[in-house]
């Protein structure tokens, strides 16, 4: 069972301190410049909304722990061949600074090929929610390079297609145990650089080429 978890709204339709994601989704998601974040204790929640707080997740990688109970830091990317019309994903799962998991593939929506990398970045993310959900863990963050991962999931970007909304609808499931954090995509993020290195191969065993990560 996920340990409790309170819910800071630093800035939305109403601030304050949400016992349940429910709560926190009404004042945050579809306002423009929201800022919330998940805390295991009150104490931590106010001292957020105070300005006590760092911004969420500024001080984690994949050695930290973001609460007592188990958490997993999970890196996700995705690749695109330009002459084959075909995207691919892949992530890599950390554990106390360790790769515990990792997997990739190629894209299977024929219609989301035209946001190109972007669509496996999503794929990437679904596929590593769903992994993660059969395992023993309380949370999970997700380590993105690219921006619409974390800002369609929480509602500050509108969904303009299929492939976005499906993605949102997704996520927002399951967003009471899971965090985003942007990282710097090429930039030697070990993580990074592993989903990258995973989803640029699984292209490159389906016979691609002349790929853009």
């Amino acid at each position: 069972m996920a340990a409790k978890k309170y819910y800071a709204v630093k800035a939305g339709r109403e601030t304050g301190v949400f016992t349940t994601w429910g709560e926190c989704q009404k004042q945050v998601t579809g306002f423009k410049g929201a800022l919330f974040k998940s805390f295991p204790t009150e104490e931590e929640a106010l001292a957020y909304i105070r300005g006590q707080a760092a911004v969420w997740p500024a001080a984690e990688g994949p050695g930290s722990d973001l609460s007592s109970g188990r958490h997993y830091h999970i890196y996700v990317d995705g690749s695109y061949d330009h002459n084959k019309k075909q995207y691919s994903w892949g992530f890599a799962v950390y554990r106390n600074g360790k790769v515990i998991h990792t997997a990739s593939g190629v894209g299977k929506q024929a219609d989301a090929a035209a946001i190109r990398n972007v669509a496996g970045e999503l794929e990437a993310t679904v596929e590593a929610v769903n992994w993660a959900k059969h395992q023993d863990v309380d949370t999970i963050t997700i380590h993105h390079d690219y921006i619409g991962i974390s800002e369609w999931a929480t509602g500050r970007w509108k969904t303009n297609n299929e492939i976005t909304r499906a993605y949102a609808a997704f996520i927002r499931q399951h967003l009471d145990w899971i965090h985003f954090n942007k990282v710097a995509g090429h930039t030697g993020v070990e993580g990074n650089e592993l989903a990258d290195k995973l989803a640029g191969q699984a292209l490159k065993e389906y016979g691609a080429d002349d790929c853009e990560a």
